[in-house]
């Protein structure tokens, strides 16, 4: 009769051991961060977002600072390591190396570690047992140390929205050994629709409308998985947008003959180059020419010389960082041509009629920052903040130990419900 008793009492044992490890699995946190291309810090206040809204409303939202220059591939990637560009290479959309003696080609260098510095979250994530999945993300199909996300998959610009929030909800339904705790996910229209017809255009607020139902969608998928509870969203964009005009151009053909230098922003298949900032890269002899041609040569634009770039612009990459820096007041636009053409209309010439690249402190060049979920504190408007500072965030929630950032964990503390 005791062996019995026993018998049943560790049977118990086991099942209240058994259901309470469950349960704190089961309770582990999960990350969605969801990237807005070109989607600016104001872009609730300019036109409607039923969820985002709500996100925002009962969570955490701030206006946060990108990197510089205020570019795509250099801010996705620092808000994926919590690095400045001057530590993980990307000093601008297509960097210049030095060593490598090239560009940054994105048909063949998406995967080739020696373009990518630093550590990003899903790899962080992975190295410690968490599965990570990333529908899309600068630099998540590269392998680093020997290590990728467990789910990950090539850029398609042209991917249905539909079906890559159905693939993320799959990926959700995973038993639970099997289920991505970090989920990155990309939508670029509000970017496209910018660059084409302009900030405040039907256009823009079509844009923003469709990412905006795809993330409602994404919601009510979490619903019914029964997973809403343990979900925490962080809504990110890169920059803000500005919209340009053939009145405010600054031509430099008179000034300087480009033809001898690297310039990395500009693309080998075109006559002219309508750029808000430049890198350039030529001989000392041919630097120190054109730097005293173009230094002061127009109100609207700064140059700056190697070792003397603004201590907050952090991204003087040793291999990468420019010999000279052009950078144009926001809304103006640098002009240059391979045959000193004179330059066109934006729309004749097919070009963006808005943009982004400017100086990371104007409000302008601001991007979104939503957090929502168990870990973050309610209805908080948060003063802006730094992007390198999302990657500890994410850590945070995680409760993994982060890599070394730029980052800091004292600069994201007062969002969380939880020490980090």
């Amino acid at each position: 009769m005791v062996n019995i008793y026993f018998k049943r009492l560790l049977t118990l044992i086991f099942w209240v051991s058994f259901n309470a490890h469950s349960v704190a699995v089961n309770n582990d946190p999960i990350v969605i961060m969801i990237g807005v291309d070109g989607l600016r810090a104001d872009t609730l206040e300019r036109m409607p977002a039923p969820n985002l809204q709500v996100l925002a409303d009962t969570g955490v939202r701030a206006n946060m600072i990108p990197a510089m220059p205020t570019k795509t591939f250099v801010n996705f990637y620092s808000l994926a390591t919590g690095l400045h560009p001057e530590h993980h290479g990307f000093v601008s959309n297509y960097p210049y190396d030095r060593e490598i003696g090239r560009k940054f080609n994105r048909q063949t260098d998406v995967n080739d570690s020696k373009w990518w510095g630093g550590e990003p979250i899903w790899i962080t994530a992975e190295k410690q047992g968490i599965k990570a999945a990333t529908y899309f993300w600068i630099g998540s199909e590269v392998e680093i140390d020997g290590v990728r996300p467990t789910f990950w998959k090539p850029y398609q610009q042209n991917k249905d929205y539909a079906e890559r929030v159905e693939e993320v909800l799959q990926w959700l339904a995973l038993p639970e050994k099997q289920r991505p705790r970090l989920i990155t996910l990309y939508f670029s229209a509000v970017d496209t629709a910018v660059h084409s017809f302009g900030v405040d255009t039907a256009q823009e607020r079509a844009a923003v409308t469709l990412v905006d139902k795809h993330i409602g969608d994404l919601l009510l998928g979490l619903k019914k998985l029964g997973l809403e509870q343990r979900s925490n969203i962080v809504v990110v964009a890169d920059h803000g947008m500005v919209n340009l005009s053939d009145q405010r151009v600054i031509n430099i053909d008179s000034l300087v003959d480009l033809s001898s230098f690297v310039v990395s922003d500009w693309s080998d298949t075109r006559a002219s180059v309508h750029a808000p900032f430049l890198n350039l890269f030529a001989t000392p002899e041919l630097v120190d020419a054109a730097y005293k041609k173009l230094h002061k040569a127009h109100p609207k634009m700064q140059v700056f010389r190697r070792g003397d770039f603004p201590t907050n612009y952090y991204f003087d990459h040793p291999k990468r960082g420019p010999d000279i820096m052009l950078l144009a007041d926001t809304g103006w636009s640098i002009y240059a041509s391979r045959d000193k053409r004179e330059p066109q209309s934006l729309v004749k010439s097919g070009r963006s009629v808005a943009t982004h690249g400017y100086d990371n402190q104007d409000p302008l060049m601001h991007a979104t920052f939503i957090a929502n979920g168990p870990a973050f504190k309610k209805k908080l408007q948060a003063k802006p903040f730094d992007n390198i500072e999302v990657y500890g965030l994410l850590a945070c929630v995680l409760k993994i130990k982060p890599a070394d950032t730029d980052g800091h964990v004292k600069n994201i503390q007062h969002l969380m419900t939880q020490d980090c």
